[in-house]
């Protein structure tokens, strides 16, 4: 028979087999699992892209509004400037409050040379007016070639803005029939430099800017994805390379935690003979028995842990005491007890296998309330460790010791039926019966290598692999 320390080396380079260095198990390559190198640069590629995506649309969004901006400036202050000229031209007939020189402020709007100032390829004024300071129209001239005057007078006659106050400049965009156009408003002042008037117009921009700002729009967009996809061309192959060194690094964790198992179980092994094989048999019926039930493959992950660490205090128990082939005095017991506070403080001092301690801590406790050390009743055990307490004794009852010898299945099945709502959660106990036979049968006579490949399939299938452990890149 091999012995456990070669068993467990055997296992443990199995397991370094089954996680490669490159990150991927064997499970990825064969199609079940990716690689992290695979995953990574799946979603590396992936954000790259959206990056690309988000930064032309801000960039673009930008830029539109610069230049739509820095036109409407353009266009304003070219306007102020007119119509800075025309209020000169007509401030004596601002001096009338009732404004009745209708038709010569009609001939001054005609004259006036806002249109030809300003169409020089950028666009046209097609409505122009003089309004009072009630907002009403005293005269209008529109641009007879405009073939949308509705909407034009429509846009105009909306009191969706509050008329400017003296000497104050506005211009708002304004988008009609799919055209983009500026609402321009002045104030007139008279003679005594009072506002009595406001000129309003409506400059439609040309075709030729609107393709201009587009076409500004559309190579900033391209510039920026030019920008990062050089910074990706750049970058992703140093990325790649520190991903494939953490996938590395993250498996020599992974292979440093299966070596604290290792060393533990070693040290387990030194003070019981039997204690190796009892591990790796309690964790198959444990997780076996997990499984039937539907547990999480977090909480099982814990399970394994623990069912393989779950004797570890015995190191601290004396020989005379864990060696005795009799029965233990109600002192010893008490001492052989203590154990369980030994294997606390030895899993929880290992982050990777804190997870471990509800098995290792409550594994004694007693569905009814009366096991040690915390006296812990019914549901408020973990459930890990109700489970592991119907696999520890199973397997306890049905394997020889140097104080008693082996069970029948038979006999070993009566003893957890008589502990029903006592030692053992009767609905786990439910659960385990239709599947006890089988499991002892495949389990309970097979040699420690076989046990050592059962076991490893497990430890394959619940231990968090590297590509689990890096799942946030």
């Amino acid at each position: 028979m091999l012995s456990w320390k070669t068993n467990l080396q055997r296992f443990y380079q199995k397991i370094k087999v089954a996680i490669r260095p490159d990150g991927s198990s064997n499970y990825a390559r064969q199609g079940k699992n990716p690689s992290l190198k695979t995953i990574v640069q799946k979603k590396l590629l992936l954000r790259l892209v959206a990056a690309c995506i988000l930064i032309s649309i801000v960039l673009a969004s930008f830029v539109f509004f610069l230049e739509f901006q820095r036109f409407g400036n353009l266009v304003n202050n070219r306007a102020g400037e007119i119509a800075a000229h025309f209020n000169d031209e007509i401030r004596s007939l601002l001096d009338d409050p009732t404004l009745t020189e209708k038709t010569a402020l009609r001939n001054k709007l005609k004259m006036l040379s806002i249109i030809g100032n300003l169409n020089r390829g950028i666009g046209q004024v097609i409505y122009a007016g003089i309004y009072d300071l009630g907002n009403n129209a005293i005269v209008i001239e529109k641009d007879p070639q405009c073939t949308y005057l509705n909407a034009v007078d429509a846009v105009m006659k909306s009191r969706d803005q509050l008329l400017p106050e003296t000497s104050q400049k506005f211009y708002k965009y304004r988008y009609i029939n799919g055209i983009p156009h500026i609402q321009l408003s002045y104030p007139l002042v008279n003679s005594n430099n009072k506002q009595t008037a406001v000129i309003k117009g409506l400059f439609a921009i040309s075709s030729k800017v609107r393709n201009e700002v587009t076409m500004r729009i559309v190579r900033s967009a391209f510039g920026a994805i030019g920008i990062v996809v050089l910074t990706t061309l750049i970058l992703y192959p140093i990325i790649i390379t520190l991903m494939g060194q953490l996938s590395r690094l993250a498996d020599n964790l992974l292979v440093s935690n299966i070596e604290t198992l290792q060393v533990l179980g070693s040290a387990i092994a030194k003070r019981d003979s039997d204690t190796d094989i009892h591990n790796y048999r309690v964790t198959i019926y444990s997780v076996t028995l997990a499984e039937a039930v539907g547990l999480q493959h977090s909480l099982i992950r814990g399970l394994i842990k623990g069912a393989f660490l779950h004797d570890a205090g015995k190191i601290g128990i004396s020989d005379e005491i864990l060696l005795k082939p009799g029965k233990l005095t109600k002192k010893e017991f008490k001492m052989m007890e203590q154990h369980v506070i030994h294997g606390i403080d030895i899993v929880e001092g290992s982050d990777w296998l804190k997870d471990a301690i509800h098995v290792v801590g409550f594994h004694h406790e007693k569905f009814n309330g009366e096991g040690y050390p915390y006296g812990l009743k019914g549901e408020t055990i973990p459930i890990t460790a109700r489970i592991f307490t119907i696999a520890d004794v199973f397997d306890a009852l049905t394997s020889m010791r140097p104080y008693k010898e082996a069970m029948s299945f038979e006999e070993a099945m009566a003893v957890l039926e008589e502990g029903r709502g006592i030692q053992f959660d009767p609905t786990l106990l439910d659960i385990f019966t239709p599947i006890a036979k089988s499991l002892y049968e495949n389990v309970a006579g097979c040699s420690d290598e076989t046990l050592s490949e059962k076991l490893e399939h497990i430890t394959r299938k619940y231990l968090p692999r590297v590509r689990q452990q890096n799942k946030n890149y």
